[in-house]
This record gives C-alpha cells, sequence and structure tokens, in this order.
C-alpha cells in the first residue's frame, strides 16, 4: 500500500496548473507586448528629439556667425548668375498646403575656416530629408559642398522678422541693397503619413548687421 508521500497529480490538478499557467503567459504577453510599443514609441520621441536638437544648435551656431560678403570683385571668379548669392540671407518660400519646402541660404564665416562660406538649407524632395550644403565662396565651382542630412523632415517653413515688426515669407533683393533682419523664425515637422506627429519652432535674433 502506497504511503501519501507517493502521491501523484490527478488529471484535474494538471488541467488546472496548465490552465493557471496558460492565463499567467497570456497576461505576461499582453503586458510585454504593451512595453515593448511603449518602448518603441519613446525610442521615436527620443530619436526626434535628439534631430531636432542638432537641427537647432546647428542654425543658431550659422546665424551667430552671419556675415555680409566680401566686395564682389573679390567672389567674381566663384559667383554664379545673380546678385542673390552674395546677400547673408535669403529665403524662397514653397508652400503645398500643409507643408513648405522653404529654402534658406546664408552667408557664414564658420570657425575653423578661412573664407566666407554659403551655407543652403533645404528638403530634399527624392529622400524627404533635410540638408544643410555648405560651400567656401571662394571655391573653384567643380568643388563639390559638405553636406549634412538631417533626416526626414516634412515639412521646413523659414519666415523673416523684418524692422517694421512684420513676419515675411520673402528675403530676396536682387541688385537692392540688403536690409538686415532683426530675426529668423524657423518651423520644422514631421508626420506619421497623414498627420502631423511632431513640430519645433526656433526664434533665433540676427544680432549682427545694419542697412548696407
Amino acid at each position: 500500500m502506497n504511503g501519501p508521500e507517493s502521491r501523484g497529480f490527478t488529471l484535474i490538478e494538471v488541467l488546472m496548473a496548465l490552465t493557471v499557467f496558460g492565463l499567467i503567459a497570456g497576461l505576461s504577453y499582453a503586458a510585454l507586448g504593451t512595453a515593448g510599443n511603449g518602448f518603441e514609441i519613446l525610442n521615436k520621441v527620443r530619436l526626434t528629439q535628439e534631430k531636432s536638437g542638432w537641427v537647432a544648435k546647428q542654425l543658431r551656431s550659422d546665424i551667430r556667425y552671419l556675415t555680409a560678403a566680401p566686395h564682389k570683385s573679390r567672389v567674381k571668379a566663384a559667383q554664379q548668375p545673380g546678385a542673390n548669392q552674395l546677400t547673408p540671407l535669403r529665403i524662397r518660400n514653397d508652400n503645398r498646403g500643409d507643408v513648405e519646402f522653404d529654402q534658406l541660404w546664408l552667408l557664414v564665416r564658420e570657425p575653423g575656416r578661412q573664407s566666407i562660406s554659403q551655407v543652403h538649407y533645404y528638403i530634399d524632395e527624392d529622400s524627404g530629408h533635410l540638408m544643410r550644403e555648405s560651400r567656401l565662396l571662394l571655391a573653384r565651382n567643380q568643388v563639390e559642398p559638405m553636406r549634412w542630412d538631417f533626416g526626414k523632415i516634412d515639412s521646413w517653413s523659414v519666415e523673416i522678422w523684418d524692422r517694421q515688426g512684420n513676419w515675411r515669407q520673402d528675403w530676396n533683393f536682387g541688385e537692392q541693397a540688403f536690409v538686415w533682419p532683426k530675426a529668423v523664425r524657423v518651423t520644422m515637422k514631421t508626420s506619421n503619413g497623414n498627420e502631423i506627429t511632431g513640430q519645433r519652432q526656433w526664434w533665433m535674433p540676427v544680432l549682427v548687421g545694419s542697412e548696407l
């Protein structure tokens, strides 16, 4: 006769244990799945914040070192058609409904470089990435500009605060004398399909220069 210590599990006890184990496993999987989605969302937010931080840091640096061009005769060989290339700052507005593909050109005396650079911000429409190109004014036309890729951006808007206190989407002077603005406002948007998921805006005062 077997004693109590040798008694095994009954079929009902095994089925109950399997049921409880299944419930625990199901709840754990659901919790881990939610946590995984949460981590994925947090990672996307972190990457977006880092990307916008890089853009803001570079923009502030470029605005800080904004400068007037040297005399036209010194850059005649490097100048492309149109006097706009020699203005310290100009923008081109490209509004497409809820999204904008503005372009920004700056003349910058970048730290560590001997000459003035022309800096160009724009969205590459093939990749949808925000690009920054920098090219020395005195460089030969065959010299490729230095490029920075800030990643995918869905909308890039640039506005100028003029001396009368108005925000303007145009700042092109052609042959006219250039006028220094008071500030630059940039708005950057990212989206997920048709829905805007993030927006950052920076106001950057122009602390140098006067009417030329």
